[in-house]
């Protein structure tokens, strides 16, 4: 471990904001959370900051979900978008920390790319809100969270399969051509 003075401006961001949203997410409840779990949130947070490649990082935002689920009554409310974009945040903001040692800094290219990419998986939170509270009180209210986790995952199939890199053809039968030779 590098003393934290050493470490690029990139890097110093990316993991303060590590230690930062997660804290967020779970102060944005409408139930405020008691100080253990603060304490653990921290603890956690702080240690996903210091070694980002740790699984210290999945952890937290597992925990922070968990709670989430289970203290938080009906939490079908706009401050679940602030919560899920500060842990998808968090989530980006760990990963570009683990991408390198804490003394390199990020290339701004990979920022713009993994920022892109939380963009496009945060699309479908909003859109889920808004299915629910098309359902609120209603009957089917209780089928809402299987179909909306079904139509999440559609999506998000859908994106992959629209964003994935096209294989190369490395099969035997592929001949490479030479630069010396002329075309037929």
């Amino acid at each position: 471990m590098t003393a934290w003075r050493t470490w690029s401006r990139s890097q110093v961001t990316c993991r303060s904001m590590v230690v930062l949203l997660p804290v967020i997410a779970l102060l944005v409840a409408p139930v405020p959370p008691s100080w253990l779990v603060l304490s653990i949130v921290v603890a956690l947070s702080v240690l996903w900051a210091v070694f980002p490649e740790l699984a210290a990082g999945p952890v937290v935002l597992l925990f922070v979900m968990a709670w989430w689920a289970s203290a938080v009554p009906d939490p079908v409310r706009p401050s679940i978008l602030v919560a899920a974009a500060a842990l998808l945040s968090a989530h980006v903001a760990g990963l570009l920390a683990a991408y390198a040692p804490a003394r390199a800094s990020i290339h701004p290219h990979l920022v713009r790319t993994w920022a892109g990419r939380a963009l496009l998986a945060f699309v479908p939170a909003p859109l889920a809100l808004l299915a629910l509270g098309a359902f609120d009180g209603g009957p089917g209210r209780a089928a809402t969270w299987p179909l909306a986790l079904a139509a999440l995952s559609l999506l998000t199939l859908a994106v992959v399969l629209f964003l994935r890199e096209k294989p190369t053809d490395l099969s035997p039968q592929a001949k490479p051509r030479s630069v010396d030779s002329t075309p037929p």
